[in-house]
Order: structure tokens, then sequence, then C-alpha cells
């Protein structure tokens, strides 16, 4: 995955371009690269090996000519990331930068060197630069040189691309991974994530699948790759409701942090206006009757771990549901119930496995629904119907409040089918879930983690464990320390323990326990004796874990408040992120962009 900004309108373009990386650096952080018009009305490009600062040192006070500039962050996939492989690419008059892979690329570049094209990156993207100029020799204009060259391409793609002859005009393209128009006064901006150019505008589109746009200062033009200019159209912009401060860090030392003390928020918003006596989450009635016969999630990461938690929810209503993981979901036999309906979780709305799976289940004649947190997405677009989750943009790319959003929403949803819409125990302790959960964060100490952090941090190996709903959190405790700590960590169901990976138990070894389902609670601390008997490190969470029981079956121990099941949930995950983003500070790591990783995964 990579990061795409662009911009066309009156002001110097590099620093709005250089600003709008910053936002993206979740999104890659190899190489980073800008083009832009210089004062003699020629295109220049600088680039960078590493992040985004690297490259504002070699912008410094270089303001750039006002026009059309676009820039780039690079997430490496074809090519190492050096300074060669950075975007943007040029060939001749054009410029431009890509996210996606070009499947035919090792047959263009053969047939471009024979006809005497000489490559300077071992990237797919060098090879849409010269297709382009090769059409644009040809035609002399510059739309129609773009839609001609990516006739001829294979695989998917988002393009910001320039040309030294038009420069007011960029031309943004896409054909799978997103890109997002945003439309100011008398300017315009286009980015692969809406954070980039939140600052300057808030009013969107999503370019669809297929579709390009001309775009010169306010004047845009959206057509398709088989359409001619001349049949183009303005795009009907979209409002969003995301303030400019959730792009912003704050007083917080990360983005991780700083979305960790949001989760309260984030539960509050996605709650808000879909409870009401009678009538739960009433983007449902036009699927009604319900329920269906039963449910099939298809998620990927911390979107599958909220997908178990969902199972769950949906099981404690009655109502028989399936969890698979999208990338293997999409290439088995689809062999589920008549009339089921086919769920796919996303937080970007962008993940290639997960729309994959959602269009296997819509040709078989499914209904297909969605759960993103991103307007316009993908994900929102190909589902019969899209519920939004509104924890706002989310910047770390290990997932916080965006899991806490997919869960509510998930309870919230499991209540609406099973009929319940009336006051129950379960939507009380929902409806009370944000304020409890933002009393919880408000009181966290963390001197009080600090020995829980030596632990962690020291420890060989660092295991989770739970039963019932405590199994997804093990799951989603072990994804984050995984992530952001680099450190071996794995999660299981606690009866699964003595099943093979009880052997990996020794000194030096963390089992983490969240502890949340009171009603497994003595079967789980069965199994954490076994594991103090062997020498393991047990450290509980949870409420009601009494003192005495230390050194018996824990030994240490982080205490939530007492409630139900359906607050503990937000709070155990709270302390499991919170616990791997103090371990991860410790050990000196980024965190916000942690190696290899990207924030959603837009190919295979």
């Amino acid at each position: 995955m990579c990061g795409i900004m662009g911009y066309s309108g009156p002001r110097p373009p590099l620093p709005l371009l250089v600003s709008g990386l910053e936002r993206l650096e979740y999104r890659g952080y190899d190489s980073s690269g800008v083009a832009f018009f210089n004062d003699r009305g020629s295109i220049d490009v600088l680039r960078a090996a590493g992040k985004v600062s690297i490259l504002k040192e070699r912008v410094g006070l270089l303001e750039g000519h006002p026009g059309a500039a676009i820039g780039h962050i690079r997430w490496a996939t074809h090519g190492a990331p050096t300074v060669e492989n950075a975007h943007p690419h040029r060939s001749g008059p054009i410029a431009l930068v890509h996210n996606g892979i070009i499947e035919n690329e090792q047959a263009l570049r053969e047939r471009l060197k024979s006809e005497g094209v000489h490559f300077q990156s071992e990237t797919d993207t060098e090879v849409l630069a010269h297709l382009i100029r090769r059409e644009y020799e040809r035609t002399g204009e510059f739309a129609d040189s773009v839609s001609k060259a990516l006739v001829q391409v294979e695989g998917s793609y988002a393009l910001a691309i320039l040309c030294q002859d038009a420069p007011a005009d960029l031309i943004a393209v896409r054909q799978g991974p997103p890109l997002i128009l945003g439309m100011g006064e008398g300017e315009s901006f286009v980015a692969s994530d809406i954070p980039a150019f939140l600052h300057f505008t808030r009013q969107v589109y999503s370019f669809q699948s297929g579709e390009i746009g001309l775009i010169r200062h306010g004047e845009v033009r959206i057509g398709t790759l088989s359409t001619p200019l001349s049949s183009w159209k303005s795009p009907v912009a979209r409002t969003i409701s995301w303030d400019p401060f959730f792009a912003e860090k704050g007083s917080y030392r990360h983005f991780m942090e700083k979305e960790i003390f949001e989760s309260s928020r984030a539960l509050m918003d996605t709650l808000a206006d879909r409870i009401a006596p009678g009538n739960l989450l009433p983007e449902l009635l036009p699927l009604a009757p319900f329920p269906p016969p039963s449910l099939t999630f298809v998620a990927c990461g911390t979107s599958w771990h909220a997908a178990l938690l969902g199972r769950s929810f949906m099981e404690s209503m009655g109502i028989p549901s399936t969890v698979e993981i999208a990338s293997e979901f999409r290439y088995r036999p689809l062999l589920i119930p008549k009339g089921s309906w086919v769920i796919g979780i996303s937080q970007s709305g962008e993940t290639a496995d997960t729309l994959g799976a959602l269009e296997l289940a819509r040709k078989e004649g499914f209904r297909t629904l969605g759960i993103s947190n991103v307007p316009g997405s993908s994900l929102e677009r190909e589902s019969d119907l899209c519920l939004l989750t509104h924890a706002g943009p989310e910047v770390g790319v290990a997932s916080t409040k965006a899991f806490h959003s997919q869960v509510a929403l998930l309870m919230l949803f499991s209540l609406a089918l099973s009929g319940r819409n009336h006051e129950t125990h379960e939507l009380a302790a929902l409806t009370r879930s944000p304020h409890r959960l933002e009393t919880f964060l408000e009181a966290i100490s963390p001197e009080r983690y600090d020995q829980v952090v030596e632990r962690l941090r020291h420890s060989r190996l660092v295991m989770f464990a739970g039963r019932g709903v405590d199994y997804p959190l093990a799951l989603e405790g072990a994804l984050k320390f995984k992530e952001i700590t680099y450190h071996p960590a794995d999660g299981y169901p606690g009866g699964e323990l003595k099943h093979g990976p009880i052997a990996l138990v020794e000194p030096g070894v963390t089992i983490v326990a969240p502890m949340v389902e009171i009603g497994l609670r003595q079967k789980e601390i069965s199994n954490l004796r076994e594991i103090r008997a062997r020498g393991g490190y047990v450290l509980a969470i949870g409420h009601s874990i009494e003192e005495s029981q230390r050194g018996i079956w824990y030994d240490d121990k982080i205490d939530l408040p007492d409630g139900p099941v359906w607050s503990g949930v937000f709070q155990a995950a709270s302390v499991l992120q919170y616990v791997s983003y103090r371990v991860a500070v410790a050990l000196g790591n980024d965190v916000d962009q942690p190696r290899n990783l990207a924030k959603s995964v837009t190919v295979e």
C-alpha cells in the first residue's frame, strides 16, 4: 500500500503536498517524492529514501509554482526502497505516482525495451509512465493518452498524473485501490485517504473503480476510460463530518496513544441515533424480514477478531453465525445456507480480500452487508447495505478505536436482528459502555503499568489466552503485541494450551489472560494454574480478581471495574492495546508506523 497526494489550485503546492504526505505516512514509509512545476514552467521531481521527514528536508523552503503537483509515499512491492524506485516516475513530459500492482508489468517492460525504451528503476510504475508518454507522443492529448495507455494494462492502480504541457491539469485514475477527491474553493485535492486534505475541505468524492478525472483548480470532470472527454461530468461531492482534530496528535506522543483514549468517543458516535425504544439500528429496516437463517462474517486481521466477537453476540441471541478469514473464504466452495447474509468487515472499506469475498457471495446470490469506517469506500458502494462506524480517521497502523467501534456495532446488530428492541440487560450495558470506558480510561495511571511493561519487555515469549469472548480478545492482544513490539506472541483458547502450546512454557514466558467472561473463569483458572506450575508468569486482566489468589493462579493483575461482559470487553481491549503500546515505546519502536505493515491491504 502506498499513499498518493495531488493538488491543483492557486496556492504554492509543495507545503500542501508535504503536509498531506505526512498525514499519509501510515500508508508507507520506504521512500517519498513530489513532482511540481518550477517558475520556468518545467516539471521538477524531488525524491528521497526513507520517511517523509527526509523529503521535507530536501524540499526545504521550495514552494513550487501554483498549479498542479503530485506527491507519493511508498511501501515497496516491486523493487527495493531506493531513491531510484521512489515515486514520482517520469518519462519525457509525463510524471506520475501509483498505488497498486501491474500484473502484466514484465510483458509490457519487455515490449517497451524492444522499442528502445530505457528503464531507470525496478518498479512496475515506470512502465505506466513510458506507456502514457508513447501514447501522448502519438495523440498530443493528455487525457486521451492516459486512457489509451491504460487499456493495455492489467492489474490494480490508483494514479495521479502530470503533463509538462498542461501545468494546471492533474489526471487521476482509479482501478482498484482507493482514490478520494477533495473539492475546495477554487482548488482540488486528490489523495489515497481523507486525512491528507481534511484540513482544507470536507467536500469529498470517492472515485469508483474504472473512473478517470481531469482536475483543473476547482473544476473537475469525471468519466471512464472508455468514454470521450466531452462526455465527462462534474462529480457530486458529499460532506463528511470528520473533525480535523482527529488527524492531529495534539498533546499525545503518538497517534496510537491518542486513538486508544478516543475509543469512548468512537463508541458514543457509533451508537448515536441508532438506539431508540423499539427501533434499533434503523438502517436495517430495508432488509426486513430478519433474522436470516444464518450469518457469515468475512474479514482480515483486527476486523476478523471483531467478527469473532460478533459471532459470540449473535449466538447469544440465537442467530447461527460463522466467521471466515476473507483471503481463504474467497477461494473455497461457497457452502452456506440459502438466504444467508455475508457480512464483510473492513476499517478502510478497501481490503482487497474482503471485497473479493463479498463479490463472490454476491455472484452466488447472497445478500451482502459491509461494516466500514470510511464514507464512500468500495465496501460501502459494493454491498447491498453498509453500516458505517463513526470512529473518525484512524492514523495509527495498529487499529484501536476502530476495533472498539466495530465491536459496538456488532453488539447492536445482534440485538436488532434478534428483535430485542426494548430494554434488556445487554442493551443497557451497551448503552452505558461509552461512559464506563471513558471513566476507566481517565483513571488509568501510567505508573501502575511500569512493572507490567518491564516484565513483558523482557519476556522471551508472550502468550495470550482466554475462553468465550476472552479468546478473540486474546487473539487481538497478541496481534497488537506482535505488530508494534516485534516480539513473538500468540493467542490461544484457554482450553487449547494443554494441547500443544504448553510445551513452550518455561521461566521467562508470560501469559496474558483477559478474564471478562465470568461464567468460564474457573475453567480458565485451572488452565492458568497449569501454566504457573511450569514456570510461566501469569498477568490477569479482569474484575473481581481476588488479591488472596495472587501467587496461586496469577502473578500480577490489572483490575477492571465491576460490570457486565458487554462493557468489560471494551475495557479489556483498551488495556491490551495500552500495554502493547507502552512496551513498544519502551523498546524505542515506531509505534504509529510499524515495520513491514500498512494500514489497509489493498492488493492480494
